[in-house]
């Protein structure tokens, strides 16, 4: 009886406009009346079971603005920034992530991901991967958030910025992407203004020379570099130079060590650090 009258109600709606019955006609009649509101609820239920589908699982915030700044710029320098990962299903899910570098990121950086099972070295993009024996889902119970999900940027001595993605799938679904976590990373680089293709060649190329020197240093000629700072090993700052491409720069009156040399921009922000060794002429 139903699908009769939904078949009548269809019809009546097809026909052309000298003949249709108006559709406030057409559900006056009880019986269609209750059709009516059956269709409806049918939609919405529909229109709300898609829309849960579609958000299994929510990344806050997202973006993530992983900005540090007054860094100072050292080798083993461990920076991170983290993300709740939310589980908005009533059953525990299994998640791949998958971590995205592009490629005009900085060679020296280095990134790595710790999730509720461990933290994975920079060398692992992924924490599921069963053919070369990489099967550690991260799990989530019912409603369950994690709220330390982290990344690890290891930067060097080399400042810049770069955006990170990682892509959350299940593991049995590891090809639909059910959210991806955008983090702009940005160190010592607010702006972004050493993100170019070319200006990280020519940053990249920046050296300081003579190393070892015997107390007196350059660097080659860069649109960079506008100060200079000398740190000794303890994170004393020794000396402070302004600097214009060709200029030398003394440091005969520090003994001889291993010494950090800072280059900064403008802005005073750190862009690289460069390991120095001053070494005294022997007699």
């Amino acid at each position: 009886m139903q699908a009769t009258n939904l078949f009548l109600i269809l019809m009546e709606i097809c026909k052309p406009s000298r003949r249709r019955t108006s559709v406030n006609q057409i559900f006056q009649h009880p019986m269609l009346f209750i059709m009516k509101q059956v269709l409806l609820s049918f939609f919405l239920s529909c229109a709300l079971i898609c829309s849960l589908n579609a958000q299994d699982i929510t990344v806050s915030p997202n973006p993530v603005d992983a900005h540090f700044e007054g860094v100072t710029l050292v080798e083993f320098l461990d920076l991170e920034s983290h993300v709740a990962i939310t589980n908005n299903t009533p059953d525990s899910i299994y998640l791949k992530w998958q971590r995205e570098v592009p490629s005009d990121c900085f060679a020296s950086w280095q990134t790595l991901v710790c999730d509720n099972n461990q933290c994975y070295a920079a060398t692992t993009s992924t924490n599921f991967n069963p053919a070369i024996g990489i099967n550690k889902p991260f799990i989530l119970g019912p409603g369950e958030t994690y709220s330390n999900f982290l990344l690890h940027v290891q930067p060097a001595f080399d400042a810049g910025c770069c955006e990170v993605k990682i892509h959350f799938s299940t593991t049995q679904n590891p090809d639909d992407i059910l959210a991806t976590a955008v983090y702009d990373v940005r160190v010592n680089d607010p702006n972004c203004s050493l993100s170019s293709t070319d200006e990280l060649a020519t940053f990249d190329k920046i050296k300081v020379f003579p190393n070892p020197t015997t107390g007196q240093f350059t660097m080659n000629d860069n649109p960079f570099v506008k100060e200079i700072a000398v740190f000794n090993l303890f994170g004393q700052k020794i000396c402070h130079y302004q600097h214009s491409n060709g200029q030398v720069h003394e440091i005969e009156n520090a003994p001889d060590g291993l010494y950090l040399v800072q280059l900064l921009n403008e802005d005073g922000e750190t862009l690289k650090t460069v390991r120095m060794t001053k070494q005294g002429l022997r007699p």
